[in-house]
């Protein structure tokens, strides 16, 4: 696993920092061009210096900047709860994803049994064991997170959360518990149901 020290966050905000102005300087040669060219067609335009142009680049990238975080935010006013927060972007809170989230944990639940029953009842320690395909720990539409899971607990021990969806899927979470029942619970509850 790749470890940044400050050396090498700085020199990516560096990185980032000369991108973007670059591509000021470029739009301002582009914009200082153009306006100069419509200047001497039209002769009540003033000619435009190149701080000036770089001013009017700036104030339009604000702008444009400013327009957009709007128009992302108010697609949450505009539909509230329609979409969940998913790792640092937003997807749709789709009813129809149900029963593909629902079918997704059934499947997850037949291996972990399956599992269980050829360990003397002991369902796995975590969630990287071989016998299990690594494709089933991911719920869908995960982009790469993981199902929350719960080592450690047998079949005789029931009611208790085995595993269950991450915290991106919204507040109340599908959650499969140790006795093969599927059921939709909100953090708290969840959290009840750990204690012992």
């Amino acid at each position: 696993m790749p470890s940044y020290d400050l050396d090498d966050v700085a020199r990516l905000r560096l990185q980032d920092i000369s991108f973007f102005l670059v591509l000021m300087v470029i739009s301002s040669f582009v914009l200082k061009l153009l306006w100069n060219g419509l200047a001497k067609d039209f002769k009540s335009l003033p000619a435009l210096r190149f701080k000036h142009a770089f001013g009017i680049s700036l104030l339009l990238g604000l702008a444009m900047l400013l327009i957009l975080t709007m128009i992302s935010g108010i697609r949450e006013v505009l539909t509230p709860g329609a979409w969940r927060k998913q790792g640092a972007t937003y997807q749709l809170n789709s009813p129809a994803l149900k029963p593909e989230r629902q079918r997704s944990l059934a499947q997850l639940r037949a291996e972990l049994f399956r599992y269980a029953r050829a360990n003397e009842g002991r369902f796995p320690l975590n969630d990287f064991v071989e016998e299990i395909p690594e494709k089933l720990w991911e719920p869908p539409s995960g982009n790469g997170v993981r199902y929350v899971y719960r080592g450690g607990l047998t079949t005789n021990v029931l009611g208790q959360p085995l595993a269950w969806e991450p915290s991106s899927y919204g507040e109340a979470t599908l959650v499969l518990l140790s006795d093969g029942e599927i059921v939709k619970l909100d953090s708290a509850e969840l959290l009840k149901r750990m204690e012992p």
